[in-house]
């Protein structure tokens, strides 16, 4: 923590779904005294045309980061990180971002002090897995509770709601359906259950200002609403 006893966050994918909801809940929160961001290229200005006073943002090439600036010193780190198959435009570059590029950055954030890691997952995460998809994100869980953090948190939602920058089709028609689908999953089907990414979020910020507790801690759809106050 900085001096004035606030917690010190490092946020990859602040501009992604889940991202963008949680730098705006790390920036509002009381128990935050800096938000680092690590992004590919810059922001840009707000609607006023300054920085939040909290905000502290590093453009970094995710390919070649080895550490953050000396003067950068964090306590906690929150990944939202993820693409697609489709988006990323083969299996090694989906696995670049999705496994290369957070274990990176989890690897320079315990160099720069953090104990903390929570990141986003996927249900049915599992490195075992035949899917591509799930066996990433379960080798990403995998490799990120060897580095050394006190604790470690990983949500694991199902279908993310909400308004993505880049249009996917097959996932907008997934999301005009969920309305009528979700009712339907209950009891071991409940992790399937589609779920704002906003909630996520909130569920993800929770989780770094929670008291340490050792370990991996796995959250799905019901335990992600907890954590998210809901």
């Amino acid at each position: 923590m900085d001096q004035a006893g606030g917690l010190r966050v490092l946020l990859v994918g602040g501009t992604g779904l889940v991202g963008a909801h949680a730098l705006t809940m790390l920036l509002e929160s009381p128990k935050v005294a800096q938000v680092v961001s690590l992004v590919r290229k810059p922001t840009g200005p707000t609607p006023t045309g300054q920085r939040h006073a909290k905000l502290r943002e590093l453009v970094v090439d995710f390919a070649t980061l080895a550490d953050l600036p000396p003067d950068v010193r964090v306590d906690a780190v929150l990944c939202a990180l993820g693409t697609t198959r489709k988006d990323a435009g083969s299996d090694a570059a989906f696995q670049d971002v999705d496994l290369k590029y957070v274990v990176t950055v989890a690897k320079a954030a315990r160099r720069a002090g953090a104990t903390f890691f929570g990141g986003v997952s996927s249900v049915d995460a599992d490195s075992t897995s035949h899917r591509l998809y799930l066996k990433t994100k379960g080798m990403m869980e995998d490799y990120v509770a060897t580095l050394g953090f006190t604790s470690r948190h990983f949500l694991r939602p199902s279908l993310l709601l909400g308004r993505r920058r880049q249009d996917r089709p097959l996932e907008r028609f997934f999301q005009m359906l969920a309305p009528f689908i979700g009712p339907f999953l209950s009891g071991r089907l409940e992790k399937y259950r589609p779920i704002p990414a906003k909630v996520v979020a909130a569920a993800l910020v929770t989780t770094a200002s929670q008291p340490a507790i050792g370990g991996v801690r796995t959250h799905e759809y019901s335990a992600i609403r907890s954590l998210a106050g809901m």
